[in-house]
């Protein structure tokens, strides 16, 4: 009998201490979550790999969560690579989450939400920083030229830095503009003009923005209304970030010439075929002795003009020449946690093909 109760006490005794024994397994683990920039991320996912068991960090990126000793804490953030960090018995781990660029350009903002961009690529186009680095142009709707599908561009003049007609899947309006609206950093501007010299977009440097995207369906222009029918073009510029201080200089140097020229009569062709043609009409009876004489009078004339100015003179020579396009950048930028700037300043100089026409712009 005392035996048998020794048993029931020691049996007792290990299943008290068993609790005890599981629950020094666990452990609280806290920490703080950082981008690679040494910003807090608020709202970062916290999981124990393998469980549902999962916080989120705090507005000053900080969690906590009580795991295993040995587990591994998966930490997952929107616009960020995923992280499974092990704990092994730590209890305090920090974390610095790196930007996922690439998981960003599957994601686009619209209207008044986000959709993947696998589901909206028949309605949103857009051109890349490189592509827009590499451009020379003198304004911005320049740089959609050739770049976008669906959307079609014609100069509305010949001189430089002219505006341009931008339609996006043809003409929607029979009495209202046809032009997009452009969103530069979420200021609407109107790229309509007027007058075909006037651009009011040739205010902006091409060379401050990092990205175009073109809206061209109902779904992703619905937040900006009826001034979206015809089209939206979303265009971001360059900010500064938390780094060292960066300086930059651009410059480049081209030559433009006229691509084709008229096949046109010289002086002295022109000259000869008038004479043919008062060869012919003197043989004709119906005109008269008065119409032939000043017929006469006309060719005398173009003779004398054509010896007194020295032979034939080509006027598309004369009134064309070989343009020089010259372009200069200057930007400074970086920042601080509290405080980033970008500063930049460009000069542009496009003399046209054509004499007075030149583009001058700073």
């Amino acid at each position: 009998m005392k035996i048998t109760i020794k048993k029931q006490l020691i049996f007792a005794f290990f299943m008290l201490c068993m609790p005890v024994a599981l629950w020094a397994q666990s452990i609280t683990v806290r920490g703080t979550i950082k981008d690679a920039t040494g910003e807090t991320l608020l709202g970062v996912n916290v999981v124990e790999a393998g469980t549902t068991n999962g916080t989120i960090t705090n507005l000053d990126g900080k969690y906590e969560i009580r795991v295993g000793r040995n587990a591994s804490l998966v930490f997952t953030y929107i616009g960020y690579k995923t992280k499974t960090v092990p704990v092994n018995g730590k209890t305090q781990l920090d974390v610095t989450l790196d930007a996922d660029v690439l998981g960003l350009e599957e994601v686009v903002v619209v209207g008044y939400g986000q959709m993947k961009r696998a589901d909206v690529t028949g309605s949103v186009v857009s051109v890349s920083g490189d592509a827009i680095q590499k451009s020379v142009v003198t304004s911005i709707d320049q740089i959609l030229q050739g770049r976008a599908a669906g959307v079609q561009m014609q100069q509305n003049s010949g001189m430089p830095g002219a505006s341009s007609s931008i339609r996006i899947r043809g003409i929607n309006s029979l009495n209202a503009s046809n032009e997009p609206i452009f969103v530069i950093d979420g200021v609407i501007i109107d790229g309509s003009s007027s007058s075909g010299s006037e651009n009011p977009l040739s205010s902006i440097n091409p060379s401050d923005i990092v990205s175009m995207d073109v809206l061209k369906d109902a779904s992703a222009t619905a937040i900006y209304g009826s001034r979206g029918a015809s089209g939206v073009i979303l265009v971001t510029t360059k900010s500064g970030k938390v780094d060292k201080t960066k300086y930059s200089l651009k410059y480049s140097q081209g030559v433009k010439s006229a691509y084709k020229k008229y096949d046109i009569l010289t002086t002295t062709e022109f000259v000869e075929r008038l004479f043919s043609e008062a060869a012919i009409r003197a043989t004709d009876p119906a005109i008269s002795a008065a119409d032939l004489a000043i017929s006469t009078a006309d060719r005398a004339a173009y003779v004398l003009e054509n010896e007194i100015m020295g032979g034939a003179t080509d006027w598309q020579n004369e009134a064309l020449r070989n343009a020089s396009l010259k372009n200069l950048q200057i930007s400074v930028s970086g920042g601080v946690k509290n405080l980033r700037y970008y500063v930049s300043g460009g000069y542009q100089n496009d003399q046209g093909i054509m004499y007075h026409s030149e583009y001058e712009k700073i």
